[in-house]
């Protein structure tokens, strides 16, 4: 099977990077390696965040490390209060944060997009609608940089304007930046907008490797309190060796230069699905290594789901991304999965010959 579903992108090089930086971790720790075993709480916990909050920009008191970015947007959610509560969110969006949703008992409140990402009249006309039936919007989880699964990157006066509309309304914010690193010029994220109720979580799993488990979370210092709570009682602290050699990383530039060397790829990438693929696809950021396909009146992306299995390619329906019942009409293609670039691309032409023919 040609994996077009599970998006990490890969390089070779990666897994030697890895592991010098993981050895150079453990010998760190010197004569008492079995102090790295503790949680992080007990140790180093306090440098740790010192480090992550110089390489992201943010105080050190907004700024903890987290187990990754799923961890990062439980965290927050639980954090932030808004868990249980009702939140707006694109009307296509990362599949993990429906399920998180769903997890919580937190209802989910669909807004339109647009190519430009989350359109605020739409914000405001659901926030004053729930407003007037007595059930308020609490707050909003976007993801406005090299969205998941569309691809948009939404400019920044309409980011002000959301802004705006959540002080109005009360909403906190909860931003997912898994992608972000694929825009070199993106617009200020939230986080720095609005501090004061954003919850920003950021990843390496995107940026480096799935297989580096560190992840940060930025949060208004309003929440400090509550932010310690829901990290100490979802994961017990993080891994320090880990968060150690990740954080290296971050340091010597090298995760700044695989984040070039991706953006570099996904471009290739990108660029060659769309030629293969023609109009169907949305419009999206030219560096990332995913992209949305539209599909026709009548087909769903289940639909052709099930067709490509048949011709050995896996893709993601949109029905999975479907805050919005609309979105089940389309599917994303993750450029990623595959590490070599002409398997991919076979995939994506076996998609694209189906579609000219449906």
């Amino acid at each position: 099977m040609i994996d077009l579903v599970w998006n990490f992108p890969l390089l070779q090089e990666q897994a030697a990077l890895w592991h010098d930086h993981l050895a150079a971790a453990m010998a760190e720790c010197g004569r008492e390696p079995v102090e790295s075993q503790r949680p992080s709480f007990r140790t180093v916990e306090l440098q740790l965040r010192e480090r992550a909050a110089a390489w992201l920009g943010f105080p050190v008191q907004r700024t903890w490390l987290t187990c990754g970015g799923h961890h990062g947007t439980l965290s927050a959610l639980l954090a932030s209060g808004l868990a249980g509560e009702r939140v707006a969110m694109e009307g296509a969006t990362y599949p993990g944060m429906l399920d998180q949703c769903h997890m919580t008992k937190t209802g989910v409140v669909a807004c339109a997009i647009d190519d430009d990402g989350l359109v605020p009249a739409s914000l405001r006309e659901a926030c004053e609608r729930a407003r007037m039936q007595g059930e308020p919007i609490s707050g909003l989880l976007t993801m406005p940089t090299v969205q998941n699964p569309i691809g948009f990157v939404t400019p920044l006066a309409r980011r002000e304007e959301i802004v705006a509309i959540a002080r109005e309304f009360g909403l906190k914010i909860i931003e997912d930046d898994a992608y972000g690193f694929l825009e070199a010029d993106a617009p200020p994220n939230y986080a720095v907008l609005a501090p004061e109720r954003t919850f920003y979580v950021r990843g390496l799993a995107k940026s480096f490797s799935p297989g580096v488990r560190t992840g940060f979370l930025v949060a208004p210092e309003s929440a400090v309190a509550d932010v310690e709570m829901s990290l100490k009682n979802t994961a017990t602290g993080t891994d320090v060796l880990q968060n150690m050699g990740a954080l290296a990383m971050c340091e010597d530039g090298t995760v700044d230069r695989v984040m070039e060397h991706k953006r570099t790829e996904g471009a290739i990438r990108n660029h060659e699905a769309r030629a293969l693929l023609g109009a169907s696809v949305a419009q999206g950021a030219r560096c990332a290594w995913h992209v949305w396909v539209r599909l026709r009146e009548g087909v769903t992306g289940r639909d052709v789901a099930e067709a490509m299995k048949k011709v050995d390619v896996l893709v993601t329906p949109g029905e999975g991304c479907a805050a919005a019942p609309e979105f089940a009409r389309g599917m994303r293609l993750a450029l990623g999965a595959e590490i070599k670039r002409e398997r991919m691309l076979e995939g994506v032409a076996r998609v694209a010959e189906f579609l000219r023919r449906a």
